[in-house]
């Protein structure tokens, strides 16, 4: 890291440390004491590798020296598992350096047959262990030569004789060199077991090297990144030792990378040591990844001096590959060393020789798919179907990262250009919710790249998708281009147009980024299902001609599945329940998010549900609403969303939480900090008015007119003067009036009135009639409401304008309003956090909702909420705002904000007024202590 640390006291290494092994070095030590008597044995040692087997051989043959016995330790490896009688040469090395070099030359009279050559061997040891105990040591005993593995076992029929200790260490689960024996049997023996470090002992080895204080935290990850393994904990202290860094918190990032380090050097090493048939094995293994069976592999990797069999043995009992029918690597990082020691080109070979043995052997698609991931272009024509099938099954298991990847190699055949955008536009329905950026490229790539030979159709497909997560300048752009290419030959570009319209009205005005192209109006005819919807929401969001618009919106939906375009679709919806068709709405919905589901189409599923949600709080149903918007996230998270959309969804929360009556919990989420760009489209319309209603909600008509003229002005930008798409003027006008604006509330009120009256939705005219309720006066207000009295009243829980007291006759005017409507039926809903990256807080309250469901009639209704009503009857039971504030959890300033908007709700001046109000009307629930 080239960081050093002043003071940081390592030590020199010192002798070999053995931590957390007493039980071992007992036992051991045990052993040992009983060959001094005369006693013979076998012990195994069973440990992983790396935890200390070889550490504890080499102690208790020092213990045994120093002890005055003979003892020897030898080690065994793979390279030398073929040489004959490579073990008993060490141990015959080791003893003539002792001064016995008889064994030495015995071993080389190889032209002895091993039934005359190994007994006299043991008759030799017999004969030495005779005058003085001798101890062998055996490491790795799995790799030991057959010749030798022979010797020893004669040996131990012979241990009886002769005060001979065979110490051999290994794995668990893999053969020794010899049976472990047990105390019934010939000879004594055990074995022992030698787990890897706890926490305790790798502090005890971290301890022995430093001179310094050690940090609790840097233990802990030296003991979860080294699991525990002395042999790759020291080595990571080497390198601070080297890199004079203390063992504190601070290094700990250091010692995770070198730790990494180690552990790849210690696979490198291992598979480096392997035998040449071995070697290949696992190099085609690597390839494969676990797609070919061992017969296939066999043939890939043809044996030489061992058999197949016998090389995949030896890969299982290193922990290299997994055991099974079609082994593969035990861990990624085994795969990559393996692979590393292979040429690209040397690598692609033998990936295609593997496909074509796959191919012939007619192996799961799944596993021949993940071959081809390897390999060079084939050029076949059953290459991308199966690339495609795969993938698409991937998808529907949830693995899109996986059905990327195999479209992504789908792409690199030479196919047509139909087909090749066809998968470009699949792969990025795959990557939008994890890359959405490289997903809108992918989409534009096939509108500016698409030729002639490309169908309308794959180009309305592609410009339907990139629209649906938000960049609608992205989509003008390219839309336009795409349009302007084909416009010569003029046939089949409506549906095209269409989309590219709706795109162009979300932009903002004189942006000089844009192309100067327009398109047209989509036609109001009969006809074509793309631009019917289209045309449908044109007609709603200007609040014109509503049967036109609701029959277009039909239309929109006679044709469905996963082919046709989802926005026009998700449009017409909006335009059904703008026409208070919400039941049809709710319909056609679930058809698009059905659809959208179906062919993978993450953010059209997102938008399906987020506007499904908006018809349930209409419909009163806010559970339901609240599950179809924490669906839409997690279909399509909030980072995914391009930052034109992001108002929106933020807005959509508040209008959750106002419609379960939280307007603190609508105000936290409004205060969310967005990203470059969130301004620019038609969203921030509804943001502005989210804001708006709370301020009104929050009796602050002045920050509300701010927020509430910029709505509007974006959204008469667009031309959408529906008022049932945002009531801003009602809420303009209300707010106007409680700032002494009478004129101009007037005005709006009217307007609003009028404009609702042109749409002829009932609930939109039902929202306009209330709110200039409040703004007119008695007089004007009669002429002007008195023919609306006949038009059935829906109502909107998710778009009641707020009320302030301009003056006492209004506001009396609205209670008695909200007073005479139906009364509510409770049913508490609980939200855990839709999305707490939606607010940028990692916690978020659980929100308690209060959904409105039918209602019986000639019921009375209190237009407060339940904190509201909570609060009104603490203050009418002549309690101060202080003490209602410790019973309720709030602080004082929330008191006193949900005091003014009771007291304007009510139309009182005072807590006597309030509380005589409250006599004389039926006590609502929930109001105690």
């Amino acid at each position: 890291m080239g960081v050093t640390e002043r003071g940081a006291r390592w030590r020199d290494a010192a002798p070999e440390f053995l931590a957390e092994r007493e039980g071992q070095t007992r036992l051991l030590g045990e052993q040992v004491a009983m060959l001094l008597r005369g006693r013979p044995g076998v012990v195994t040692v069973l440990g992983a590798p790396g935890t200390g087997r070889s550490a504890l051989l080499r102690a208790v043959v020092a213990q045994a020296r120093k002890a005055g016995l003979l003892a020897v330790l030898a080690g065994c490896s793979p390279t030398e598992a073929d040489l004959r009688y490579s073990v008993v040469s060490q141990i015959a090395a080791g003893l003539a350096g002792a001064g016995y070099p008889a064994f030495a030359r015995r071993l080389w009279a190889e032209e002895q047959p091993a039934t005359t050559l190994i007994p006299a061997l043991c008759g030799e040891f017999v004969a030495l262990a005779g005058n003085r105990p001798l101890l062998i040591a055996l490491d790795d005993a799995r790799w030991a030569d057959e010749e030798s593995k022979a010797w020893l076992a004669a040996m131990t029929h012979r241990l009886r004789y002769a005060p001979i200790l065979l110490v051999q260490a290994g794995a668990p689960g893999e053969d020794c060199a010899v049976e472990p024996v047990t105390e019934s049997g010939p000879v004594a023996g055990s074995v022992i077991h030698v787990p890897p470090l706890r926490e305790h002992g790798v502090r005890e080895v971290i301890v022995s090297r430093y001179a310094g204080p050690v940090d609790g935290a840097f233990v802990t990850a030296a003991t979860e990144a080294t699991g525990g393994s002395p042999a790759a904990l020291l080595a990571v202290l080497d390198h601070f030792v080297r890199a004079s860094l203390p063992p504190v918190a601070r290094y700990v990032p250091a010692l995770l990378e070198r730790a990494a380090e180690v552990s790849g050097d210690r696979v490198t090493r291992g598979i480096s040591r392997l035998p040449a048939d071995a070697l290949a094995l696992l190099l085609a293994i690597a390839v494969c990844e676990g797609g070919l069976d061992a017969d296939l592999l066999a043939s890939l990797a043809p044996p030489r001096t061992m058999s197949s069999e016998q090389a995949l043995s030896v890969l299982v009992r290193l922990g290299l590959v997994t055991e099974g029918r079609t082994p593969s690597p035990a861990s990624p990082l085994i795969a990559d060393r393996a692979l590393a020691r292979m040429e690209i080109g040397e690598r692609q070979a033998l990936a295609m020789r593997a496909v074509e043995l796959g191919y012939r052997a007619a192996i799961p698609e799944e596993r021949l798919a993940r071959l081809l991931l390897n390999t060079r272009p084939v050029g076949a024509e059953w290459v991308v179907s199966l690339l495609s099938r795969v993938a698409t099954q991937r998808r529907l298991d949830g693995d899109h990262e996986g059905a990327a990847a195999l479209l992504g190699r789908a792409l690199r055949e030479p196919v047509g250009d139909e087909q090749r955008q066809r998968l470009l536009i699949e792969l990025a329905m795959m990557e939008a919710d994890r890359n959405s950026e490289t997903s809108d490229r992918r989409l534009q790539q096939v509108l500016l790249n698409s030729g002639t030979e490309v169908s309308v159709g794959t180009l309305v497909r592609a410009a339907d998708l990139l629209g649906s997560r938000g960049d609608a300048s992205a989509t003008y752009r390219a839309v336009a281009t795409a349009y302007t290419r084909r416009e010569v030959g003029g046939a089949g570009l409506e549906s095209l147009a269409a989309i590219g319209w709706l795109a162009e009205n979300d932009c903002a005005i004189g942006d000089s980024a844009l192309p100067v192209h327009s398109f047209p109006e989509p036609s109001d005819e009969p006809g074509d299902p793309v631009r019917a919807g289209v045309a449908a929401w044109m007609l709603a969001a200007r609040g014109e001609r509503l049967p036109q618009a609701r029959e277009l919106a039909r239309t929109a939906f006679q044709v469905r599945g996963e082919e046709q375009p989802f926005g026009p679709r998700i449009h017409a919806a909006r335009a059904l329940l703008l026409a208070d068709e919400v039941a049809e709405a709710v319909i056609g919905l679930d058809e698009v998010l059905a659809d959208a589901r179906r062919c993978g189409a993450r953010a059209p599923a997102a938008l399906a549900l987020i506007h499904r949600g908006r018809c349930e709080m209409r419909r009163g149903n806010l559970g339901q609403a609240v599950y179809d918007f924490e669906a839409a996230l997690a279909e399509l998270p909030l980072t995914s969303w391009h930052p034109r959309m992001v108002p929106f969804l933020v807005a959509t929360e508040a209008y959750l939480h106002l419609a379960g009556r939280s307007v603190e919990k609508a105000e936290q989420s409004l205060a969310f900090e967005f990203p470059p760009g969130a301004d620019q489209g038609v969203a921030w319309a509804a943001l502005l008015y989210a804001r708006a209603r709370v301020h009104m909600e929050l009796a602050d008509p002045e920050a509300a007119l701010r927020d509430i003229n910029e709505c509007g002005r974006v959204l008469l930008s667009r031309g959408w003067t529906n008022p049932a798409v945002l009531s801003w003027r009602s809420v303009a006008a209300v707010a106007n009036s409680a700032c002494g604006n009478v004129e101009t509330a007037r005005r709006l009120a009217l307007e609003g009135l009028e404009r609702a009256r042109e749409w002829g939705a009932p609930s939109a005219l039902d929202v306009a009639r209330r709110c200039a309720s409040q703004v007119l006066d008695g007089v004007e207000a009669a002429s002007d409401l008195g023919h609306d009295a006949r038009i059935p009243r829906k109502p909107a829980p998710y778009d009641r304008p707020a009320t302030v007291p301009a003056q006492p006759a209004a506001a009396s005017s609205a209670a008695r309003g909200y007073a005479a409507t139906q009364s509510r039926q409770k049913a508490t809903v609980r939200i855990d956090t839709p999305d707490a990256r939606l607010t940028g807080r990692s916690e978020r309250p659980a929100v308690e909702v209060v959904a409105e469901g039918p209602s019986a009639p000639n019921e009375t209704r209190y237009p407060l909420t339940a904190n509201e009503e909570r609060v009104a009857g603490l203050v009418a039971a002549g309690h101060s705002n202080a003490y209602i504030a410790s019973v309720l959890s709030v602080s004082l300033r929330t008191v006193e904000l949900r005091l003014t908007t009771i007291y304007r709700k009510l139309a009182v001046t005072n807590r006597n007024e309030l509380a005589s109000l409250l006599a004389s009307i039926p006590a609502p629930r929930n109001m105690g202590e």
